[in-house]
């Protein structure tokens, strides 16, 4: 694809709205303004471009996508939504270490498009994340993965396990070893449900992610920043496409824990192969 059509799609807002909206569908000239909220007269020198280009078509006052448009917009629409994910929450992705998302799903990012950037409150500083809570009690099935501890963890995970919820947890080797000396029995009690299972994920804290959790209709997602430290701050989003980004997430730090048998379990240690074995 040519710099050139690239250039033409990347460097006017106006172009770029356009190009998005007919890949939808076609639309009639009269209804493109209102959509687009633009006035026609503005709209009008956008519409000769692209067509003097060979992006888009007309046919009477219909306007449609051409196939060298269709191939601009599919192939330009990763790099639009990357943009827009750090464009709509720059102060927050800026000062994010990303160390922790591999490259493939970082490539990916755009698929957290429309996430809302949440902050704890005051009122809620001492409390579990209620968006966590709000919207994984009811859940079918749920991934959580914690690199910090909180003190109401355990309780949250033991309540999932009550309502037959399929849980699966990861925890960094720090937590894990809070939840087994501080609240060995909760421990105990969510291992004892066959619904629910416990990971340890032996790297160090700042290698992953704060928080992942998914359930099945949300995703929140907490990184560290780039001193180290959870500030609270985490995105929410609803969207298909993010909820199985961050399943995928997770299943990529699952893959890399070791599975907890019993909250007695000793540490795990290297086998013959390199890997990690419990001591039986």
């Amino acid at each position: 694809m040519k710099l050139q059509l690239v250039n033409l799609l990347l460097f006017s807002e106006k172009r770029k709205n356009l190009l998005l909206l007919l890949a939808e569908e076609p639309r009639n000239i009269d209804e493109i303004p209102d959509l687009l909220q633009i006035s026609r007269i503005s709209l009008l020198p956008h519409i000769k471009k692209l067509k003097e280009k060979g992006l888009i078509l007309q046919n009477g006052d219909v306007y449609s996508l051409s196939t060298t448009g269709e191939i601009l917009v599919r192939k330009a629409r990763p790099l639009l939504n990357s943009a827009g994910i750090f464009e709509d929450n720059d102060s927050y992705w800026g000062y994010r270490k990303l160390d922790s998302i591999p490259p493939h799903l970082l490539k990916r990012i755009g698929d957290l498009k429309g996430s809302q950037l949440l902050e704890p409150g005051l009122t809620h500083g001492f409390d579990l994340f209620p968006e966590l809570i709000d919207n994984f009690t009811d859940s079918s099935k749920v991934m959580l993965l914690f690199s910090f501890f909180h003190p109401l963890i355990p309780s949250f995970s033991l309540e999932l396990a009550k309502k037959n919820v399929q849980a699966q947890l990861i925890f960094s080797r720090d937590s894990f070893d809070r939840l087994s000396g501080d609240f060995h029995d909760t421990g105990e009690k969510i291992m004892a449900k066959g619904n629910a299972s416990i990971f340890i994920y032996e790297g160090g804290p700042l290698e992953i992610p704060a928080l992942i959790a998914v359930s099945d209709n949300a995703l929140l997602l907490g990184l560290f920043n780039k001193k180290g430290r959870f500030e609270g701050q985490y995105l929410l989003n609803f969207e298909p496409l993010s909820l199985a980004w961050g399943k995928e997430l997770f299943e990529y730090y699952r893959d890399r824990s070791e599975n907890v048998l019993s909250m007695d379990s000793p540490r795990p240690f290297p086998d013959a192969n390199g890997g990690l074995s419990n001591l039986k």
